[in-house]
């Protein structure tokens, strides 16, 4: 093999190398989402909800986080409607109040639940993960924003930096 030809190979290797480190996804803590979602609400109580809810779906904006936005934030109103959806934004004004997950479960009322109790706003629950396309668990951090609507993000737990 001539060194020219190692050179070539060695310089595709090197971008393959850079290639899998940015499509990596990052990994996020419980931690990272708490935080995530406390800043959304310091955005909302600064801004306006109107102004927040443009931010939480602006593709460059801060309320989308990892290589290929895996923490986002979504907004919903107590009754299900969906105000804002970092990871689906076409999913704004649809009511997911009733939308079961495979186990039976209603992602959308737990999330509501969570966010009305001051105790735990964590919910679990499957939903399906747009990386991998499959059904997985996912974990939910949602918080009362006053008593009309609330904000929420997640990770699935195939994410999760534990």
């Amino acid at each position: 093999m001539s060194f020219k030809t190692i050179k070539v190979l060695l310089i595709i290797f090197s971008f393959s190398l850079i290639n899998i480190k940015i499509y990596s996804q990052e990994k996020f803590t419980k931690k990272d989402v708490e935080l995530f979602v406390q800043k959304a609400v310091d955005y909302v109580k600064k801004n306006g909800k109107d102004a927040a809810l443009k931010e939480f779906i602006n593709p460059k904006g801060e309320f989308l986080k990892g290589k290929n936005g895996i923490l986002y934030i979504y907004a919903y109103d107590f009754k299900g409607i969906v105000l804002a959806h970092g990871g689906k934004p076409k999913l704004a004004g649809f009511n997911l109040l009733d939308i079961k997950d495979i186990e039976g479960n209603y992602p959308v009322q737990i999330m509501i639940k969570a966010a009305k109790n001051n105790q735990n706003h964590w919910a679990s629950y499957t939903w399906t993960n747009p990386a991998t396309k499959k059904v997985e668990r996912k974990i939910g951090y949602s918080v009362s924003v006053d008593n009309t609507w609330w904000l929420g993000s997640g990770l699935y737990e195939s994410e999760e930096n534990k």
